[in-house]
């Protein structure tokens, strides 16, 4: 622990083997871990002792094993006060008896399905029985079991309300307060009639609305009058003084006051990493001053609420805790007022300060089993070992007690964080990209907006979608019509069926745009995307409201749809400031040479539904800022949509004509645009047989076709997730399922296949079907739908004659039918132990099906995810840095994603396509995208002219110039001589 406190690196790979330690299968795994994590980094010399062992001992691995087991497990019992309920009531009446309450904390909440929210709530339920029966044996104490106010429970459990529903997200608020609900009913009724108090713990921001609503709701109902119940506030939050007042005013006349905890905040370093990746304002204060500063303006608005609420303060900080003890005697309250929290095993020192002064001290004390107990644990260590932690300045550091007890100076209560907005982008000083930041869907009025945008395209009358040939609106005699998928009788937009006459009409009239827009300067091309990023800004939930409706996008991924259209804008404009400025080049003495790049020409982009503002936005903008004219046509299945973005593009202020917009079949209008003459780059997002199809198009000869015209196409994939056998599978589960059926497997990166070590095989497919089993599968009008339907009637047929086959391919684990019977519904399915040769294992489905795959070892399973024609997105679990760097070497994709989703990519960060037969062409929202749609010309100018050339001319020297000092001619005299003997 000392050497984590002074050596950060030491301290990050000792918590990841601590965190990895419980799924290591054996001494050599063990032995494994310990050199891969360790591997370059500076250790003590007793570690690297310990590290050396193996090597030189017989029996070494096996003694480095066990003594690695003992030392973590000697700490996690530190922190851990038993492993079961039997044992938590001993353990308590020990404390009891040393006068000090305790609170019970069941470890292992991660809930990823309704089968574990049940066996949650049944171990929370047998942990209140045995604490209710043995309390009723501990000896009397009163300042134990009685406040100023009243008499107080003696046995007290914490819940963590997220571990009691599967999903716990701010879109899901109402499956998750009413699943939560049900399992807490039995449990508040059997503590309210057996004498437990129960505490609803805070977890992370995102799950503090739930929490409380879910509180007060239960709390409001006659059924739990007595019950002594309490929740936690999070001093380190931003709006923490806001959510307070409120609670003290619902709080106000309850027959029971109820219980407020005030802690600091365990989550600190997710909820700042979070925001600054997602571009929000941070939820939490960014310095420690800050968040103890609001610790005791809180506490003192505790005090002064005092017998409308009962407080209880949990800190370490010595600062902290008197500066409440202080306002609390000053105000005249009794020591017995309220309580002191705090953690099981965390500064012993304190808790019999605590005791000392006869203040009533409550310790929050973890129960369960290591391997589940492990992410607290890490936690807990964590905070031993912050820098600014008071338990390690004062108990490792030994500061003096007046530094440590010093009054916080911070910064003025700044209250709740803004909601994140961008400045428009100048053109002239357009500064870094930033991706736009996802709605913060955890504020309730992101929410409300979004509802009312949703609720109003969902009452608009069907729209007519024209085409846009040569700036003008054209209707034509057929027209396509595109459907909500998730009620099909409902139309949503008729639109134009353009024919090969339009394609001819309107690759002409982009070819007679091409050449003035290409002049056009690169800065005011650029400024076009950047006025559209602005526009689509302006309008993003209306255009993902729109999203919702005509593909049956849920309400995240839509909101992400626009966002990534913004981001291409953005990205795109700034990559073309960039490449104006000319390429890299070397100039010899005498001439000067420019590497420029100019648009080809015409460019067709035809795009797909499953994004259908983002990558026809992505394709449209790279081809229009480097100076081509585009025609553009959609999807037949999302019109509507690609209709919006051609609208947002000419109010940016895009010349007519250089944008046609053609609505059609692909097989007519798409085939058409593909193999015309006049085209010269052609991108693509779609099926591989399509994309092939036009890679032989574009390469056909013919008497009018005078470029060779260049496709950049993306064909899609069968995306492989490998899952190694020491993965974390409370992140493996999540991952899967939102990577498997998010919007209801239609994304190209979705993943359709799931390669799993046999060590682990049969504890995480059991826990994906669970967690399959538990998607809530709805219209995604509805926020908290998961899972939404397929993209129309032939995807629909097709996967269900696919799903009805799917036991001849392997063993069906789970197809749901569970679905709602308008619209076109595909139920979640997943194949375990899959034939290779399977349509299963093989095909790009498209759907919401999932093929698994038993695999002996990591050989066999880099084999395995390898297998096949496609090679676009793969993603690898595992907790061990070696293994890690072996699979993503060795794996074909073009995105590969380590312990995480591996959908989601974001432009700028994650460019995105992929190789073999998933793509043709660099990646989009990469530094080299645009370089597709141009063509590079090198000048080189001889810049000598009667024998001289400008001063500024000269090429720098190839090496350093000798000095005057070693009798040589400096170089500008050496210049001047030349000239002269030239003349």
């Amino acid at each position: 622990m000392a050497q984590a406190m002074a050596d950060p690196v030491f301290r990050t790979r000792l918590f990841r083997f601590v965190d990895v330690l419980p799924a290591v299968r054996d001494d050599a795994d063990l032995e494994a871990h310990l050199e891969a994590e360790f591997d370059g980094v500076h250790v003590p010399a007793w570690f690297a002792a310990g590290l050396g062992i193996s090597g030189r001992l017989p029996g070494g691995a096996h003694l480095s094993a066990a003594v690695a087991r003992r030392m973590v497990d000697r700490i996690a019992r530190q922190f851990v006060m038993a492993t079961d309920p039997a044992e938590a009531a001993v353990a308590a009446e020990r404390l009891w008896r040393r006068r000090t309450a305790t609170t019970v904390d069941l470890l292992g909440e991660h809930t990823t399905s309704d089968a574990e929210a049940d066996r949650y709530a049944a171990r929370l339920a047998a942990m209140v029985a045995a604490l209710a029966d043995a309390a009723a044996r501990w000896p009397a104490d009163p300042l134990l079991e009685q406040d100023d106010l009243g008499p107080l429970p003696r046995a007290s459990v914490s819940v963590k309300v997220s571990a009691l529903a599967p999903s716990f997200s701010p879109l899901s608020e109402a499956e998750a307060v009413a699943g939560a609900e049900r399992r807490l009913r039995p449990i508040l009724q059997m503590a309210a009639h057996r004498g437990v108090s129960v505490w609803f713990d805070m977890e992370r921001a995102e799950a503090r609305g739930i929490t409380t609503r879910l509180f007060r709701q239960l709390v409001e109902d006659p059924e739990f009058e007595g019950l002594h119940a309490g929740i936690v506030v999070q001093a380190y939050l931003r709006d923490a003084a806001e959510d307070l007042q409120e609670l003290v005013a619902w709080a106000r006349g309850r027959r029971v006051p109820p219980m407020v905890r005030l802690v600091k905040g365990a989550y600190w370093d997710t909820e700042t990493i979070e925001a600054e990746a997602r571009g929000w304002p941070p939820p939490v204060f960014t310095t420690k001053a800050d968040t103890d500063a609001n610790f005791e303006r809180l506490a003192a608005l505790l005090h002064h609420h005092h017998g409308t609420v009962r407080a209880a303060f949990g800190t370490h900080n010595v600062r902290s805790l008197a500066a409440a003890v202080v306002d609390a005697r000053r105000l005249g309250i009794a020591d017995s007022g309220y309580e002191v929290q705090l953690l099981h095993g965390m500064a012993e020192p304190l808790h019999d300060a605590v005791r000392q002064l006869g203040l009533r001290l409550r310790v929050y004390a973890p129960v369960g089993e290591l391997v589940p107990g492990m992410a607290y644990l890490v936690r807990r260590l964590l905070e031993n070992t912050a820098n600014d932690g008071f338990v390690r300045l004062h108990f490792a550091e030994g500061r003096s007690l007046d530094e440590l007890v010093a009054p916080p100076t911070p910064k003025p209560p700044t209250g709740p964080p803004p909601v994140a907005r961008r400045a428009p982008t100048d053109p002239a000083r357009p500064g870094p990209y930033r991706p736009e930041p996802p709605a913060e869907w955890r504020r309730e009025p992101v929410r409300a907006a979004f509802a009312a945008a949703v609720e109003a395209e969902f009452g608009r009358l069907p729209r007519f979608v024209p085409a846009v040939i040569g700036g003008e609106p054209v209707r034509t005699g057929a027209t396509l019509v595109s459907v909500d998928p998730a009620d099909p009788d409902v139309v949503v937009a008729e639109a134009a069926a353009c024919s090969r006459r339009d394609v001819d009409e309107a690759v002409r009239a982009a070819a007679a745009a091409a050449e003035s827009w290409r002049r056009t300067p690169a800065a005011e091309r650029a400024a076009v995307a950047f006025r559209a990023a602005e526009l689509l800004r302006a309008r993003r939930f209306e255009l993902a409201a729109l999203e919702v409706r005509e593909v049956g996008k849920g309400w995240a991924d839509a909101d992400a749809d626009v966002c990534e259209a913004i981001d291409y804008c953005e990205y795109y404009g700034r990559r073309m400031l960039v490449l104006d400025a000319g390429g890299e080049v070397q100039s010899a003495p005498g001439e000067e040479n420019r590497l420029t790049y100019r648009g080809r020409g015409v460019c067709a982009v035809i795009a797909p539904w499953n994004f259908p503002l983002a990558i026809p936005a992505g394709m449209t903008v790279a081809a229009l800022v480097t100076g081509n004219a585009v025609v553009l046509k959609p999807a037949e299945q999302a019109p509507a949509v690609a209709a919006e973005l051609v609208a947002v593009l000419r109010a940016a202020g895009l010349p007519p004509g250089v944008l046609s917009f053609l609505p059609g079949t692909g097989e007519e209008a798409g085939a058409a645009l593909a193999g015309h003459p006049a085209v010269d780059v052609i991108a693509f997002t779609g099926s591989r047989d399509v994309g092939l199809s036009i890679v032989e198009a574009a390469a056909r000869r013919h008497p009018d076709r005078h470029t060779i015209a260049r496709v950049v196409a993306e064909l899609g994939g069968k995306n492989a997730i490998v899952v190694d056998g020491d993965a974390d599978l409370d992140e493996v589960v999540p991952a899967v399922i939102v990577s498997a059926f998010g919007f209801a497997g239609q994304k190209c990166s979705a993943a359709s296949r799931l390669v799993v070590l046999d060590a682990v095989h049969d504890t995480l497919v059991r826990r994906v079907v669970d967690a399959a089993r538990s998607l809530v599968v709805a219209p995604p009008r509805h926020p908290g739908s998961q899972m939404g339907p397929v993209i129309d009637a032939e995807a629909f047929e097709r996967l269900q004659r696919v799903v009805a086959e799917a036991h001849r391919c392997g063993t069906v684990a789970l197809h749901r039918t569970d679905v709602p019977d308008r619209g076109w519904f595909v139920g979640p399915t997943i194949v375990t132990e899959t034939d290779p040769a399977s349509i299963v294992a093989s095909e790009e489905l498209f759907g919401p099906v999932l093929a698994v795959f038993r695999v002996p070892d990591l050989d066999t399973a880099i084999a395995v995810a390898n297998a096949g024609d496609y090679a676009l997105t793969a993603g690898v679990f595992s907790r061990s840095p070696a293994r890690v760097r072996r699979v993503t070497a060795e794996l074909r994709a073009g995105n590969v994603y380590v312990n995480r989703a591996i959908t989601g990519a974001v432009v700028g960060r994650q460019p995105f396509g992929g190789n073999r037969m998933s793509g043709v062409g660099s990646k989009a929202g990469g530094p080299d995208y645009l370089l597709q749609f141009c063509d590079p010309q090198v000048v080189a100018e001889n810049t000598v002219r009667q024998g001289f050339a400008p001063l500024s001319d000269q090429s720098p020297p190839a090496r350093p110039e000798p000095t005057a000092a070693s009798g040589a001619e400096p170089a500008r005299s050496r210049v001047r001589a030349r000239r002269r003997g030239a003349a």
